[in-house]
Parts: C-alpha cells; structure tokens; sequence
C-alpha cells in the first residue's frame, strides 16, 4: 500500500509545533490508521524510514530518532488536539504502554479556534492602543518601555529610571499595524482538503 502523505496546511501547521519531528511523527501516525501504534512503534518506523533513504542528517537531525523526542512531539500534538492516545498496563512489566492515533481531520476546527483567538487578541490590543496616550523617555537605552497617560502623570512625567523627560508618542502607525493584521486575519481562508 502506498505511503500516504501530509497535505501542505498540515504539514506546515506540525511544522511550527514541532518541527521536522513533529513532520516525520504525523507521517507515522497517518500511515498507521486503523491499526495501534506505540511511541517505540513510531521512532522504530522513522529510524527505518529515514535510514533507506537518502536524506543527509546534520548533528542536530538525529534527534528525530530518539524515543524521548518522539514522545515530547506526541505529547505537543495532544496538547494541540491534533493526536490522542489510549493507555493500557502492561501486566508483565506493570508500564504503561500508549497507542496513539491522529485527529487531523479536526485541523479545520483547531486552526478556526487559533484565528478566532488571534484575531481577538489583536482587536484587544487594537483597543487599548486607541483608548490610551502613551509617553516614553528618550534618553533611556530601552525606548520601548511605554507609560500610559495616567502613569506619566503619576511620574510627573518623569521617567522612574533616569530623570528624563516623558514624550508623548504617536502610536498611530501601531494601530494601522493592527488594523492590517486584523483584516490579513479575516482573509484567511481555512481548507477542508486533509
């Protein structure tokens, strides 16, 4: 049976949760539907998968091939809902063994849940960058530090670390930021094709 692969939405988003492993453990957990797979099961298959082939590993890729990283890597995706495992004692030794399988059909609704949460976020900032007047002091090293109207008041507008002049800042470039994000964020289309 042919080797399934990751559509390019999926394999990206497992990118920026784990990287290369989180990549090469969701081909493992895709191939391996309607069947039980353990974590030992799944760095058995890559540690296979990648020695036939003719991938050329710097030092830092042969974590991809240890237990523990494999592990961490499903844990990353549970915590994304992206994955979900049983668990059931071994009489014997009396560990626990975990069988995994993936969830990647809810990517749709998980990556929905992230935009929604995102786009929130932004509009929070987006309104407390419209309801204040920020000042900052810019004889310090970190400019970045922002007082609102009522601290600077407080500060007489002084600045707490240097004594210098607290100057009113124009924020408005931050707030057509914010505004483009939002909309880049309303733009984005979700696709059912996993």
């Amino acid at each position: 049976m042919p080797e399934k692969e990751l559509n390019p939405l999926l394999s990206s988003f497992l990118y920026i949760i784990g990287g290369d492993v989180a990549i090469e453990v969701g081909i493992e957990l895709l191939n391996s539907e309607n069947k039980d797979i353990t974590d030992e099961d799944i760095t058995e298959n890559i540690k296979q998968r990648l020695e036939g082939s003719e991938v050329d590993f710097e030092p830092d890729d042969t974590e991809i091939l240890k237990l523990n990283t494999v592990r961490k890597t499903l844990y990353k995706l549970y915590s994304e809902k992206l994955a979900q495992f049983r668990r059931i004692r071994d009489k014997s030794t009396g560990w626990f063994i975990y069988y995994w399988w993936h969830e990647f059909e809810r990517i749709e609704e998980i990556l929905g849940e992230k935009k929604k949460l995102n786009e929130r976020k932004l509009r929070e900032r987006l309104q407390y960058e419209e309801d204040n007047y920020f000042f900052t002091c810019q004889n310090c090293n970190d400019q970045n530090v922002k007082y609102i109207f009522e601290q600077a008041f407080e500060f007489n507008f002084r600045c707490p670390e240097c004594s210098g002049p607290l100057e009113a800042q124009n924020n408005q470039e931050i707030i057509q930021f914010l505004k483009e994000k939002i909309t880049l964020n309303q733009k984005i289309k979700l696709t059912k094709d996993i």
